[in-house]
């Protein structure tokens, strides 16, 4: 039996230390009840001025945009830092609006390609572990796909906890609302059995951990990522499939299912290398929405030089 994964409120997470994030939270609530068109407003105007403002985030996307699309201008290349900051942003304000409001009607809206994939592999019968990204619009796209399957489905997800357990418990418990258990890296064999038992979890590891143990190529430059998707589909038996998810110049979302991504579980280098050509073809249908700000680069293989 998987424990709740709602985080309650206890009295250590009144402090004072904690104030400072509880007035985030309540900034957060508050910006939950503009309209995502708002919120949308409020990101393109914000995300221009950031990408003046914060130049150590700028030069991460720059370097990252520069060795994975040589062959664009430094002209172009600016153009794209800029509008990745608007996507980003305009991300960060429409997350908070799931966690607090009701999404049926934007998941109605929302354009889905490939469903039938997905739920053709969960009747395989050990579940289906999608594999994905970290694009700007993560957690709205994350819910509406939630209003549509997970009152039929198990619906879970792996993820990192934030820092601060008054910003964290904020996250898990409104993604909860939508019927999505959180599971963190200490849970891998609750997530295993979760899939085990019908469960369909979201894994976006596409970024650089210090445990990432091999290397594929991204965009043609290696990138240091995890064999534990391997493990989880050895362990659960589960089918694999990766989600595409963007939001779209009209305000509103599609995302995608690939095929079953065949033999995944076989061979960790093959499956990493898969995975990351289904990445690299969901950024090119919106590139500025990719999370370029991370340093993706920063653990280099053996010999290479230091990429940031």
């Amino acid at each position: 039996m998987i424990k709740s994964a709602l985080i309650p409120l206890t009295p250590a997470l009144l402090k004072p230390r904690y104030w400072s994030a509880w007035i985030i939270v309540l900034l957060m609530w508050s910006l939950a009840w503009l309209p995502v068109k708002t919120k949308h407003a409020m990101g393109a105007h914000l995300g221009r001025v950031l990408s003046k403002r914060m130049k150590s985030r700028t030069r991460i996307s720059r370097r990252n945009l520069s060795v994975c699309f040589p062959d664009k201008s430094p002209a172009e290349i600016e153009t794209l830092i800029e509008e990745n900051m608007v996507e980003m942003t305009k991300g960060a304000l429409e997350a908070s609006h799931p966690w607090w409001r009701n999404m049926s009607g934007y998941s109605a809206k929302a354009k889905v390609i490939g469903l039938d994939k997905l739920l053709n592999a969960r009747a395989k019968g050990n579940g289906v572990l999608i594999m994905g990204g970290h694009f700007a619009a993560v957690d709205f796209i994350l819910a509406i796909f939630a209003e549509r399957v997970a009152r039929d489905y198990p619906l879970g997800y792996m993820y990192r906890p934030h820092d601060n357990p008054v910003i964290n418990r904020m996250i898990v418990n409104g993604r909860h609302r939508h019927h999505v258990h959180g599971f963190t890296k200490y849970e891998l064999k609750d997530m295993v059995q979760f899939l085990k038992d019908g469960g369909i979890a979201w894994y976006g590891c596409d970024q650089n951990f210090s445990k990432s143990d091999l290397f594929a190529p991204f965009f043609s430059v290696q990138a240091a990522n995890l064999s534990t998707p391997t493990w989880i589909a050895q362990e659960s038996g589960a089918a694999v499939v990766f989600m595409r998810m963007h939001r779209l110049a009209d305000g509103n979302f599609e995302y995608e299912f690939s095929d079953e991504l065949e033999g995944f579980g076989n061979d960790a280098q093959q499956d990493c290398e898969a995975w990351n050509r289904e990445l690299e073809k969901a950024i090119l249908h919106y590139p500025a929405q990719y999370f370029w700000v991370h340093k993706r680069f920063k653990k280099r293989p053996a010999g290479e030089a230091k990429m940031y």
